[in-house]
Parts: structure tokens; C-alpha cells; sequence
């Protein structure tokens, strides 16, 4: 009995040893004492062993639980910050540390290796915290994008366009902000601290297929001057430059951005086409020569940003874009092989556009974690398009087909978001309203004048809220739409349901489903009623009675981590019911390409994203093998196409080299009855990179020998393939140098949450 009495008092001493603990603290950033977001906070012995690791809230607090007494030691990492190590002697009790504080770090580090991404994965979006070599070898906001190497993200290496691997658009944001390309090229890598990868976006984004939203630090006063210069030496007529500019006085900040894409190059064409006649077939087989195609893009962006502390923000931004095109895509000069005939084939197409906007802002912070956020856009269009088709036989007058068209447009965009934030979840509701006015004169060959109002209304409320591992988003939303031409109208209301689930079982293992109702509007090109020649045997018809589309989709994810893999997998099933799709009939003598309402639109993609760091973690490697699928149920036709590829990337960084290499297969789309096959591309590109300039050199598709694109329509009537190559981008030798100056200090304005705007032209070409 007395040994069981002292077995008993050991057992409690041994108890009381490890009496459970707790450690609550804030991280906050030295020159402003604000709360850092998702700082990396890790518990060790006083011999540096792991105990424990968490990452900070929106605040910048972090709590560790259940900490035996003893001795330890807590530090805090955060990209482009230094790393604070703070020890604890004899923890007995709950320990408040209070704010630590991180001051910003000017010093790179001389030796970095690749890791795997940090990525936090939520219910609606994906948060990626930069490592400090992805940081390192970055020279800009979009390179950084390009060494994340986020699973679905394409980046067209010619023109740095960004898209989804569905062929979706990409939105980008910064701090909340809908901003340009030209922007996100501006920003400082070292200024990131995180990217907010909306992968499945709610409600409140509407039909885009992504948000890439860039939280960048904020800061006092000063400014910055930002140049990217992209230039061919192979092939003199490629540039893509982006110039910058921002100051900061007090409250205020005044910013500029410029870009100016250029090309001045030469592609050639082919064409084949099979005509069926009521009572014969004829074939036509078009052997181009290498036509001119030229192109400048200036844009130009004047911002005013006033913030009064975190009350109320008012943001004003001025926009011109400009586009001059002398020499277009689908330009081509040929010869037309019909039988036994030989003709003469000039197609040329001459275009301007001129879009100049005017978007204010308001965002006004309310008690209880409240915000009300409102937005207008004014926006004016302007185009001038020219076309002349000419077919001619050796010694005849030729075949002429004119067309001028000469376009305005006038819209408003007007929004209102409400947010509320819960402990656990969070309130958005809001309504947008888009009125739009298009006035096109049509000459030449049809001489007509078309006038039109739009307007469409979207209203949406949305709930989420986290509940240990599982999260989920309830949204309910309604659209209506209305156009006007001639006296005729249609309006369409759309119900737009949504839900989203997420689980997490474990740290590195993620599943999530997101499924929706939307619905979007026919282009304004296809609703007019208007009718253009393409050539001597074909017509393009523009169709007012177009009805809206219905849009249903269904998708699944899941991720898994395990220290140096990581493994995405995507799959999502989609149905358009009555979507806007060609026909084709002959009428007259003619072929007739008009768009219709048709049955349904099925598509199926599933991929999966692997990515290795297979040695000394200095490299980085992702593979993304792909499948899609696709089912086009038209009036009078079925079509099926079934497309598998390969996209693959490397990243490699040491001290202050890197390597990127990238690949693609052709990636292929159908709709309706036309197929299109993207180019296949491979680059490399080599470079230097320091803290406030850099210099890389690269070269893309330098194993083929020309640059190629391919669309094909299988229509029964009057089917075609088209072919598009230039031996001037295969390859392409480039150099990219960026630097930038910065004087005094920077302020980083609060981001707005709302932009919008308007690029639609409304004209119905004749071109092929």
C-alpha cells in the first residue's frame, strides 16, 4: 500500500511537471506597428528542435497551446523581413509575449535555393506566400507569377498574355484593386508579400475565370521609377515595354503607367476549303505568301489615390488605350488553286480603336468589421475598321469586295459591394448595373447604319463560413439582361446559384467542390442586324435575335504536399445550354455563316500538376498532363474532339542566376463547329538579377522552324482548314533589361475591391 501511495504522489509530481501552457503573441512590422498576415511563427527547444509551427491571422496574432514548462525559443519568418528569435526561460504559466516586430530586410541573401511553394489552401481561393529565391529571381510582378508556377496559369511567353488552361480570362488585382497587366509588371518582387490565387471565384467576380490578387507592403512616402523592356534581336519588329511611375505626398499618391507593344512581322497563310453546292462540291486550295502584319498598342493610365487612414479611400483613374493596326492577323496575299484555275488572292484589313475611360472609386470602412464600396466607370469607344477582298484571274479586272465601318460606343458601369465579417465567416452583398449605348455605320459593300442599347443588371448575396476542417459558400444571385435594335427588344432574366465545399483532414491534403448556375449575353457584333461580305461565295450575318445562355458547372480539386512534391488534381464538367454557335446554310447562291441558339455545349478537362525539387532543392520542376473534351450538339449537327497534351516547366536558382524552361503542347478548343489549334511552344531564358536592375536573355522555339496556328471548321456545307506560320518567331532570340529608382519612401495605397470596364467594340467584321 505505501508503494502504490508513492507510485501515485510520482505520477502527480510527474503531472504537475507538464502542466499544459499557452504562448499568445502579435507580429507586427517595425516602421508601422501593423499586424503582418501569415508570418511563419515556429517553436523550438532551447536546442532549436521543432515543437510546433503556425502562421499568423489577418491581425498578425498567433497562439501556441498545450506547451509543457521548460525552456524554449520562438521565431518569426517572413519574406523580405528579418528573422526575430526570441528565447523563454522557465515557461511555468500562459505566457503573453506581446508585438514583435519585424523590420524590413535590405540585405539579399548571396546563396538561395528553390522551395516548394507555401500555399495555404481555403474554400474560395488559394493563398501563395513567395519564397526568397522565387522573391530573388523574380524582376517583376509577372515574373513572379511565371517561378510560382501555379498549377492552370498559362503564360504566353511571345506576348505575356495570362490565361487559365481552359481558356478562361484572368483578372488581376493588387490589394484588392482591379489593375492592368501593365500594372502588375510595375510591382517590386521584394514588395509581395503574398499572391490570393482565386481559382474558383464567387459571386461577386462574375464570369472571369480567375483573380490573381497581389497583397504588396504598404508604406510612407517617396517614389519609384520602373522600367521592363522586352525586345527581338532576331526578329526586329517584337517589343513588349512597360514603363512606370508613382509619388507619394502625404495622404496622396499620383501614379503612371505606360505600355507599348509593337510587332512588324511576316506570317503566311493556307487555306483549304471544300464548298457543297446543291449539285456540286468544289475545292479550293490557297497557297500563301509571307504578308506583312503590324501592330502598335499604347496605353496609357493616370491614377489619384487619397486614403484617410483605414475610414475611407477615394481612387480616380484616367485610361487611354490605342491601337493601331496597318497590317492585321488575317491579312494575307496568295494564289487560289479552283480546278484548273489559278487566281490572285489580296485580303487586307486596316484597323484603330481608341478607348478612353474615366473609373472613380469609394471605399468607406463602418464599425463591426462593415465596408461599403462603390464604383463608376465611364468609358467611350471609338473604331474605324477597312477591308478590301479582291479575287482576279491573270488578265481580268479583279473581284472586289469593300467594307468600311466606322464605330462608337458609350457605356456606364455603376456598382455597390457590402461586406460584413463574422468570427468565422463573412457577408458580401451587391449589385451592378452596365448601360450601353453603339452607334456603327456600315459602307462599301453594304451601306447601313446600326444603333443599339444594352443593359444588364446583376445582383448577388453571399455567405461563407469555416467550421473546423470543412468551409462551404452558399451564393444566390440574378441577372437580367435587355437589348434594343430597330424597334426590336429582348430581355432574359438568369437565377445564378452557388456553392462551394472545402476539407481539410490533414495539413497537406485538400479537397474542394465548387458549383454554379451563371449565364452570359451574346457579343454585341453577333446581335447586329447587319450583313458582310467575306468573299465572292461567303456572307457573315449578324443575328438581333440572340438569346442569352445559360451556364452550368461542376468542378472538383484536391491537393496533396509531402515535402518536396506537391500533387494537384483538376476536374470540371460544364454544360452551355442554348449557346451562341454558328450555322451555316446556302441561300441565294451564297453560304450563309450566321450564329444561332443552338441545343448544348458539353466540355470535360481534367489534369494533374506534378511538381519535384529533384536535387539540393536548387530546382524546381512541374509536369501538367491534360485531357479535354468536348461535345457540340448544334441545330442540325454533333461534334466531338478529344484533345491530350503535355505542359512542363523548370525553374533554377543559385545566388543571382536563374534558368527558366518551359513547354506546351497544342493545346485545342472546339465550339460550335470550329476547332483551334494553338501553337506549340518551348523557351529558355537565362539571367542576372539585382536587387534594383536586371538583365536575362532567352530564346523561344529554338527546335522548330516556324511558329504555327491551325483552325479548322467542319461544317458538312462548307468546311476549311486554316493554317497561320511565321519564320520570323521560330526562333526568336530576345533580351530583357528592367530597372528601378526609388527616392525618398513609398506610401502603398489601400487597394480598391471594384474596377471595371469596356472593350467591346460591337462590330461585325467580314474578315475570315
Amino acid at each position: 500500500m505505501k508503494h502504490m501511495i508513492i507510485l501515485c504522489i510520482a505520477s502527480l509530481v510527474s503531472l504537475m511537471s507538464v502542466a499544459q501552457n499557452k504562448i499568445t503573441g502579435r507580429v507586427v512590422e517595425e516602421e508601422t506597428k501593423s499586424g503582418l498576415e501569415f508570418v511563419t511563427v515556429q517553436l523550438l527547444t532551447s536546442d532549436s528542435l521543432f515543437v510546433k509551427g503556425t502562421v499568423t491571422d489577418t491581425k498578425g496574432n498567433f497562439s501556441f497551446d498545450n506547451v509543457a514548462n521548460g525552456n524554449f525559443r520562438i521565431t518569426a519568418s517572413y519574406v523580405g523581413y528579418e528573422t526575430v528569435c526570441i528565447d523563454i526561460r522557465n515557461l511555468e504559466k500562459n505566457l503573453p509575449i506581446g508585438d514583435i516586430a519585424l523590420l524590413n530586410s535590405g540585405v539579399m541573401l548571396e546563396g538561395v535555393t528553390v522551395r516548394a511553394n507555401p500555399v495555404l489552401k481555403k474554400t474560395d481561393r488559394q493563398i501563395i506566400l513567395p519564397t526568397q529565391a522565387q522573391v530573388k529571381a523574380s524582376t517583376n510582378g509577372l515574373s513572379l507569377l511565371r517561378n510560382l508556377q501555379l498549377s492552370r496559369i498559362l503564360i504566353n511567353p511571345v506576348d505575356n498574355s495570362v490565361k487559365m488552361s481552359g481558356g478562361e480570362s484572368v483578372q488581376f488585382r493588387i490589394n484588392g484593386v482591379e489593375v492592368t497587366q501593365a500594372e502588375v509588371i510595375a510591382l517590386s518582387p521584394a514588395d509581395i508579400i503574398k499572391i490570393e490565387y482565386h481559382d474558383n471565384p464567387g459571386l461577386r467576380y462574375g464570369n472571369v475565370g480567375a483573380v490573381l490578387d497581389y497583397i504588396v507592403k504598404r508604406k510612407d512616402s517617396g517614389g519609384t521609377i520602373a522600367a521592363d523592356l522586352s525586345n527581338a534581336l532576331s526578329a526586329n519588329g517584337y517589343g513588349e515595354n512597360n514603363l512606370s511611375a508613382k509619388y507619394n505626398y502625404r495622404k496622396s499618391e499620383f501614379s503612371a503607367y505606360a505600355y507599348w507593344g509593337r510587332r512588324d512581322l511576316k506570317w503566311t497563310r493556307e487555306n483549304y476549303e471544300t464548298f457543297r453546292f446543291p449539285d456540286n462540291t468544289l475545292e479550293r486550295r490557297e497557297i500563301g505568301k509571307p504578308t506583312p502584319v503590324k501592330y502598335d498598342d499604347l496605353n496609357f493610365s493616370l491614377t489619384y489615390n487619397l486614403q484617410d487612414d483605414d475610414k475611407q479611400m477615394l481612387n480616380v483613374t484616367l485610361r487611354n488605350n490605342y491601337n493601331d493596326t496597318p497590317n492585321s492577323f488575317s491579312d494575307r496575299e496568295s494564289s487560289l488553286y479552283q480546278g484548273e484555275d489559278v487566281l490572285s488572292i489580296s485580303d487586307r484589313l486596316s484597323s484603330k480603336l481608341r478607348i478612353p475611360s474615366l473609373d472613380v472609386y469609394y471605399q468607406r470602412s463602418m464599425k463591426h468589421q462593415q465596408s461599403l464600396t462603390f464604383n463608376v466607370v465611364g468609358t467611350y469607344l471609338n473604331s474605324e475598321n477597312m477591308r478590301t477582298y479582291q479575287e482576279s484571274m491573270p488578265g481580268e479586272t479583279p473581284s472586289t469586295v469593300y467594307s468600311s465601318i466606322d464605330g462608337e460606343k458609350y457605356s456606364l458601369i455603376t456598382e455597390g459591394i457590402y461586406d460584413k465579417k463574422f468570427k468565422n465567416g463573412k457577408l458580401s452583398g451587391g449589385i451592378k448595373h452596365t448601360q450601353a449605348y453603339l452607334s456603327n455605320g456600315y459602307s462599301g459593300a453594304v451601306e447601313e447604319q446600326v444603333e443599339m442599347n444594352t443593359a444588364e443588371t446583376y445582383a448577388f448575396a453571399e455567405y461563407q463560413r469555416d467550421i473546423n476542417k470543412f468551409a462551404y459558400t452558399l451564393g444566390i444571385g440574378g441577372m437580367r439582361t435587355y437589348n434594343s435594335q430597330e424597334g426590336k427588344h429582348n430581355e432574359t432574366y438568369i437565377f445564378k446559384p452557388s456553392i462551394r465545399l472545402s476539407y481539410t483532414p490533414k495539413e497537406n491534403l485538400f479537397f474542394r467542390y465548387n458549383g454554379y448556375i451563371s449565364g452570359y449575353s451574346p457579343s454585341l457584333s453577333d446581335l447586329n442586324d447587319i450583313s458582310q461580305p467575306i468573299d465572292l461565295l461567303q456572307v457573315r450575318r449578324g443575328n438581333p435575335g440572340l438569346k442569352p445562355v445559360r451556364f452550368y458547372s461542376n468542378t472538383f480539386s484536391a491537393s496533396w504536399m509531402h515535402k518536396k512534391v506537391a500533387v494537384d488534381f483538376f476536374a470540371r464538367y460544364s454544360y452551355d445550354n442554348k449557346p451562341v454557335m454558328e450555322s451555316t446554310y446556302f441561300e441565294d447562291g451564297k453560304f450563309i455563316r450566321t450564329m444561332e441558339n443552338h441545343k448544348g455545349f458539353h466540355r470535360i478537362n481534367l489534369e494533374t500538376s506534378v511538381q519535384i525539387l529533384p536535387w539540393k532543392e536548387y530546382i524546381a520542376i512541374r509536369v501538367t498532363p491534360f485531357l479535354n473534351r468536348y461535345i457540340s450538339q448544334g441545330n442540325t449537327y454533333t461534334h466531338t474532339h478529344t484533345n491530350f497534351g503535355v505542359r512542363g516547366s523548370l525553374m533554377a536558382a543559385y545566388k543571382n542566376w536563374t534558368f527558366m524552361a518551359e513547354m506546351n503542347t497544342s493545346n485545342h478548343t472546339l465550339w460550335g463547329e470550329t476547332i483551334t489549334k494553338e501553337e506549340k511552344l518551348h523557351s529558355m531564358m537565362l539571367g542576372y538579377n539585382k536587387e534594383k536592375w536586371s538583365i536575362s536573355a532567352g530564346v523561344l522555339n529554338p527546335f522548330t522552324k516556324r511558329y504555327e496556328q491551325e483552325i479548322e471548321n467542319v461544317s458538312h456545307l462548307a468546311g476549311s482548314r486554316q493554317v497561320a506560320f511565321s519564320t520570323n518567331l521560330s526562333p526568336i532570340f530576345m533580351v530583357n533589361v528592367s530597372f528601378r529608382l526609388d527616392f525618398g519612401r513609398s506610401y502603398n495605397s489601400k487597394g480598391k475591391v471594384l474596377n471595371n470596364s469596356d472593350s467591346d467594340t460591337g462590330v461585325l467584321s467580314g474578315k475570315k
